[in-house]
Parts: C-alpha cells; structure tokens; sequence
C-alpha cells in the first residue's frame, strides 16, 4: 500500500499505465500549484515569470499525456486536469508516513 502523497500518486497514475517520469511531473505540478497568485509574487515581472514556469509544466504534462497514451489534445487536457485535481486532493489529505516520498 501507498503510504505518502507522492506514492498514492505514481500508483495511480502508474495503473493508468503512464511512466513515472509523467507521475513525477505531475506530483511537481501538484505541490507547486497551477496559480502563480498563490506562490507571493513580489511584482508583476515575478508574476508573469511564475505563469510562464507554470504553462510550460502544465504543457509538458499534456505533451507526456498524448504521447504515452495517444491520445488527443483535448483528451490529453481532460486526463491532466482529472490527474492534478485527483493529486491535490491527495496532497490534502496529507502524508501517512510523514514524508514527500
């Protein structure tokens, strides 16, 4: 059984049959948050530059999506998403054995 955030999260998406390299990004995304408000930008040039860091994991996860799954782009979108909900949720929920895995 899982016993950390980031375990729960491979597993799943493991089974989904994703590698881990597109879990691992996505446990990234999930701990760094998808709203560059949220990580305190000092200004307005730090805030474009955490939207850009931000779009660019995001179309990482949707370019590792299509590819390993072939699937479509909106496809691709609709699996992201569901992922980073399902991750943040477990990232919630807390660690079990007390670490990031």
């Amino acid at each position: 059984m899982a016993d950390s955030a980031k375990d729960r999260i491979l597993e799943r998406i493991m089974e989904e049959g994703h590698t881990d390299s597109y879990g691992t990004l996505l446990y990234l995304v999930a701990v760094i948050g998808v709203d560059p408000m949220a990580l305190g930008p000092a200004n307005s040039v730090e805030l474009t530059t955490w939207s850009g860091h931000l779009d660019g994991l995001k179309g990482s996860l949707l370019c590792l999506a299509m590819y390993e799954r072939k699937s479509t782009p909106q496809k691709a979108a609709e699996t992201v998403d569901r992922h980073l909900v399902e991750a943040a949720a477990d990232l919630r929920r807390g660690d079990s054995a007390g670490s990031a895995g």
